[in-house]
């Protein structure tokens, strides 16, 4: 029982850090993305 239970343990701490990592990186690539039209229409705006 023991074994089990460390293996459940292990298993959710690793979901839940996986979940935090997969969470941080689409809220980088998401800020990326938002962030990329910003700056274009910024650009576009000091050339004309």
């Amino acid at each position: 029982m023991k074994k089990t239970k460390k293996k459940k343990e292990d298993g959710f701490f690793k979901e839940v850090i996986a979940e935090i990592t997969s969470s941080f990186i689409f809220e980088v690539a998401w800020n990326i993305v938002m962030f990329i039209p910003r700056l274009l229409v910024r650009i576009i705006k000091e050339m004309w």
